[in-house]
């Protein structure tokens, strides 16, 4: 692999990486605030998005660090299955992300001494879309870095 080709897969990491903390903290906050309003507190858009912003550079440090560990664990996974799979590329890749983070984040609330380290993974819709969030950030990446189009048999696709 020459060293052009390297950087290339780099760069999507970064890329796939910012994607998926971006949206993973934003759904997190949005969560967050849906239930302080739950709670009768009223929330306004400027609420929303000054919260949005601060937990943008507040929460997405740690965020990035559960997301960069499980990629080091998915994305290689993910793409020995896609070799085999490569109708479903791009699913695979999604499902290794969402799963993947999944499993961080019950390794996490192991170990972390509150009962929940996030309180959207609390409840099954905010996992789920913690899930989503990451998975469209792998997803990304399995699209960034598919192999060109061969000639000849092909396993399964």
């Amino acid at each position: 692999m020459s060293l052009i080709s390297v950087m290339r897969v780099l760069l999507f990491f970064v890329l796939a990486v910012v994607v998926a903390v971006i949206l993973a903290t934003l759904v997190q906050t949005q969560f967050n605030l849906y239930e302080l309003q739950k709670l009768g507190m009223e929330i306004l858009p400027a609420d929303r998005i000054d919260s949005s912003l601060k937990d943008l550079v507040n929460f997405s440090p740690l965020m990035a660090i559960l997301v960069v560990a499980t990629f080091i664990f998915a994305l290689p996974a993910a793409e020995g299955i896609a070799r085999i799979l490569k109708p479903w590329r791009l699913v695979v890749y999604f499902l290794a992300g969402a799963v993947g983070i999944w499993v961080a984040f019950q390794a996490v609330d192991w170990y972390a001494p509150p009962p929940v380290f996030l309180a959207v993974t609390r409840e099954l819709p905010g996992t789920l879309s913690m899930m989503a969030a990451v998975g469209i950030g792998s997803g990304l990446f399995g699209r960034l870095v598919r192999p060109r189009s061969r000639r000849g048999l092909r396993v399964l696709g």
